[in-house]
């Protein structure tokens, strides 16, 4: 879906991508990687490798991140948990947005919660057919947009 690459503070590389909605990891991630590094920057391609890992990304519905307190989806019977606070759904934008969601975080901690409210006020949809169907349905619509691209 996205590939994206940075250098480290050590002047190596950082290559990453190859999102999968399916919650699999391919099974030869670092070859897969290597594909698509290539492909991407033919230059590296006697590159040496280090490491490979992979992990899920945490993508809402709206692409919007989901701010709020566990008080708010208990249904009144949150007592106990008006300062335990989430923020999840960064939806690939984790890098950029992250940093801004603790210090928002932290001003409503500090009892200034004007711009959390305004993250918390976004409206989410639940993803169609639930949890049961959620993934499936997910895997089967971008594999007809990747179909698609490919025609």
């Amino acid at each position: 879906m996205l590939d994206y690459f940075r250098t480290t503070n050590d002047d190596r590389m950082l290559f990453g991508g190859r999102v999968s909605y399916s919650t699999r990891t391919p099974a030869n991630l670092r070859e897969s990687m290597r594909r698509r590094m290539v492909d991407a920057l033919p230059a590296l391609a006697s590159a040496q490798i280090e490491f490979a890992w992979g992990g899920f990304v945490d993508i809402s519905m709206n692409r919007a991140p989901d701010f709020g307190r566990l008080a708010d989806i208990a249904g009144g019977r949150g007592e106990g948990f008006e300062n335990v606070y989430y923020l999840q759904g960064f939806s690939g934008h984790g890098l950029a947005l992250t940093g801004l969601a603790g210090r928002v975080v932290a001003e409503a901690m500090c009892g200034d919660a004007a711009r959390f409210d305004l993250f918390a006020r976004l409206k989410h949809r639940a993803f169609p057919g639930g949890p049961l169907l959620r993934t499936p349905a997910l895997v089967l619509g971008l594999a007809w947009y990747r179909l698609k691209d490919l025609l």
